[in-house]
């Protein structure tokens, strides 16, 4: 072997030492530890999971508009359809898919859906507890920050990255996620996580707030969670 090829070789142990190093111990076992407390082996073989939320949005102190919206996650395929409805009507839906997606609105009707958007929809499969199926495994980034306080809440906070998506995490004396921060597309955000229940061995939070760019932008009541439920090809489907 020539000196060439030993440098080179020693180059690339040392940049993969530095790739390891990225995910530290100490907070692989934290993240265990909130995807135990959040669920354990249900969350990790979560396939599928419905939601039906009452989402209020603000505009500064004030509600400026109530919605019924209903998510639906294929965990597996990466596919999110969100459907927003007035009273019974539906006023918008969303599709995301790993090849982008489209938005639907009662007055236009469909277009593709923004870049922007598409990867908050992306990001999501990687951030809240959902993100915690993955445990420390298969991480680009972990590492504890200490304790930290977001707003009025207080806890050790817990930065991960995983395939591109990053996101500091706050978690409580139960190892609960409480809060997080990350980037998206409208800036900054900082959502609250309470409510706690247990739904076929996962724990969810079923109250949220979510504030961008520090102001209050919407709350969060989920009235009904289902895991692993059938979503056929219908479910995944624009008017």
């Amino acid at each position: 072997m020539n000196r060439n090829l030993l440098r080179i070789t020693a180059i690339f142990l040392v940049l993969g030492t530095l790739g390891q190093a990225q995910v530290a111990p100490d907070a692989a076992e934290l993240l265990n530890r909130m995807r135990q407390a959040h669920g354990g082996a249900a969350l990790e073989q979560l396939r599928t999971y419905q939601e039906t939320i009452t989402l209020t949005l603000f505009s500064g102190p004030q509600p400026q508009a109530r919605l019924t919206v209903t998510n639906s996650i294929d965990v597996l395929a990466q596919k999110v359809q969100v459907e927003y409805r007035v009273g019974s009507n539906l006023v918008q839906a969303i599709l995301y898919t790993p090849e982008g997606g489209q938005i639907w609105t009662a007055e236009s009707g469909r277009r593709a859906l923004e870049p922007a958007l598409a990867d908050d929809f992306k990001n999501s499969f990687y951030q809240s507890w959902l993100g915690l199926r993955f445990g420390g495994t298969g991480r680009e980034l972990a590492r504890l920050e200490g304790m930290r306080t977001f707003g009025d809440v207080r806890g050790r906070a817990v930065v991960v990255r995983t395939r591109g998506t990053q996101t500091t995490y706050l978690v409580d004396e139960q190892n609960r996620l409480v809060a997080e921060s990350y980037r998206g597309s409208l800036g900054d955000f900082t959502a609250y996580y309470d409510g706690f229940r247990s739904v076929s061995g996962l724990l969810i939070p079923f109250q949220g707030r979510v504030y961008v760019n520090g102001v209050l932008f919407a709350e969060i009541q989920v009235q009904e969670a289902r895991v692993n439920p059938t979503l056929g090809p219908e479910t995944f489907k624009l008017p």
